[in-house]
């Protein structure tokens, strides 16, 4: 468990942050010109792949960590040419250790998201997990999807099963209520910073604009008991979802050529 000052993974070689996660995962280092460095990790996932972790490309870091701040320099996958397949990337913490602490007979599940579909490159979905349940519909997670290239919040919510729709937002939950609109915002054309603090009273999340100017996407200033609070790996993946319908309809068709996102640099304390 480490909280100190920002370490960064440049990708420019062997990674000394990080390992592949799963024997899918290759630590390739591409030249990539509109990178910061020059250099960039390629995350492949591959034609017709398993959904889930099983068939993704994810990298995770070699420690864990309990409050900081996270983040990426990344270019999501592009779905250009492909129909709706169900293509995710993320950068997320996410907790090894799964009992039930507070004994509400819910699996911990400590996690927070930054995830893109890449049927819809300009929203992007954020998320703050503390349970989930595998063999019930229940968890505890509150959610935020940004149309990025409007500006506009278009939901935030917190669930505690599913198809039991929102529960009622608390003081601190849904702020800012519109964002600073990037026009144009395409998560795959370009690499572009995407970070979020996480402390023991609030969660961040931030992008920048064009111009490189913060703007905050998220200040999340809930109850404490809604905000993780032990030790997580930081990890970025590449995966395939056959169980997300988003907020244009559908998008979960089986990818059938090999698709790439590229992670420029990556932020964790040291």
């Amino acid at each position: 468990m480490v909280t100190a000052r920002r370490s960064t993974e440049n990708w420019t070689g062997r990674p000394g942050n990080f390992h592949a996660a799963n024997s899918l995962t290759a630590l390739t280092i591409v030249p990539a010109a509109d990178a910061t460095d020059g250099r960039a990790l390629k995350l492949t996932l591959p034609a017709y792949p398993e959904p889930g972790a099983a068939g993704s490309a994810i990298v995770a870091s070699d420690r864990l960590y309990r409050y900081g701040t996270f983040g990426t320099r990344m270019k999501t996958a592009d779905c250009t040419g492909q129909d709706h397949p169900g293509i995710i990337t993320g950068t997320f913490t996410y907790s090894m250790d799964h009992s039930d602490t507070n004994h509400n007979q819910v699996t911990d599940n400590d996690e927070i998201d930054i995830e893109f579909l890449c049927a819809q490159p300009d929203v992007v979905y954020l998320s703050i997990w503390t349970d989930y349940s595998e063999t019930s519909n229940n968890l505890a997670e509150i959610s935020r999807a940004i149309n990025l290239r409007t500006g506009t919040v278009v939901s935030t919510c917190y669930i505690l099963s599913y198809g039991t729709g929102c529960q009622p937002l608390l003081a601190g939950e849904n702020t800012p209520a519109a964002v600073t609109p990037v026009p144009g915002f395409d998560s795959g054309a370009r690499f572009r910073t995407y970070a979020f603090d996480w402390q023991a009273d609030h969660v961040t999340f931030t992008t920048c604009d064009g111009s490189g100017r913060q703007i905050v996407l998220w200040n999340y200033r809930g109850p404490a008991s809604r905000i993780p609070d032990r030790p997580q790996a930081l990890m970025q993946n590449v995966t395939y979802t056959k169980a997300w319908d988003p907020l244009d309809g559908p998008s979960h068709n089986q990818p059938t050529a090999p698709i790439s996102a590229y992670l420029d640099s990556t932020f964790m304390p040291r």
